[in-house]
């Protein structure tokens, strides 16, 4: 069984191209994932006072 998990992994990920391609968009969704926590951390911490200052400029 290792033999075909390692013979499939070679067929889809086998050249590096496709490795830094994959590589690339793990990165990039990633990335995504992070300034969204970000911002949701902003918001948990700070909602409040961003709603107050919202309803001030308004």
């Amino acid at each position: 069984m290792p033999g075909f998990l390692e013979r499939k992994a070679s067929e889809w990920f086998g050249t590096p191209e496709k490795k830094a391609r994959l590589l690339q968009w793990l990165v990039y969704i990633s990335n995504l994932y992070v300034i969204l926590g970000v911002f949701v951390l902003i918001y948990v911490l700070y909602g409040d006072h961003l709603t107050e200052l919202w309803n001030a400029l308004r």
